[in-house]
């Protein structure tokens, strides 16, 4: 499966960097962690909320670091890379998500942002009293965040591995 997801990246960046490439008529920026004025700007923020799978509903709690994009960045917006680890527990089941989503954002008020992104996660589900697996899969989210000096607070669907809407709770540093 890691020959297959590290497959799968490499081809989307070779398919992808043309598209993104760095020009001064463009704006957008390759490596922005190379560059002295990068900053990551890093939050780190506790999500909660609903996943619904087949049918199927429960809670879903977890934590999520997000940081500027260091690979790229776009001449309007901003990218955030969130990477979350959640887990929700089913009747019989639990299934434990690792997630990369990086979302282009933009600002619609004062301190709030939205924005949108592909993603990629594992979902490894463990069945009570029986086996376990893990699944690669792809999804699409959508996203909102207000900013109060260091607090931030949002909300977040996406679509993969089932479908899940949080709210997050997080402190910028």
């Amino acid at each position: 499966m890691t020959k297959k997801f590290l497959g799968t990246l490499i081809g989307l960046i070779f398919i992808a960097a043309p598209a993104f490439a760095e020009t001064t008529e463009t704006g957008n920026v390759i490596l922005p962690v190379l560059e002295s004025s990068y900053t990551p700007n890093p939050s780190v923020s506790l999500i909660g909320g609903s996943f619904t799978n087949e049918g199927s509903s429960a809670s879903v709690v977890g934590v999520e670091l997000a940081i500027d994009c260091p690979l790229f960045q776009a001449a309007s917006g901003n990218i955030r890379q969130q990477i979350s680890y959640s887990t929700v527990g089913f009747t019989g089941s639990t299934v434990s998500l690792i997630e990369l989503n990086p979302h282009w954002m933009t600002e619609v008020a004062d301190n709030l942002t939205a924005g949108f992104g592909p993603g990629l996660g594992i979902a490894q589900t463990s069945v009570t009293g029986g086996s376990s697996s893990s699944d690669f899969s792809v999804g699409i989210g959508a996203s909102a965040t207000y900013k109060m000096d260091s607090l931030r607070l949002g909300t977040e669907w996406r679509s993969m591995n089932g479908s899940r809407f949080v709210l997050k709770a997080g402190l910028s540093f």
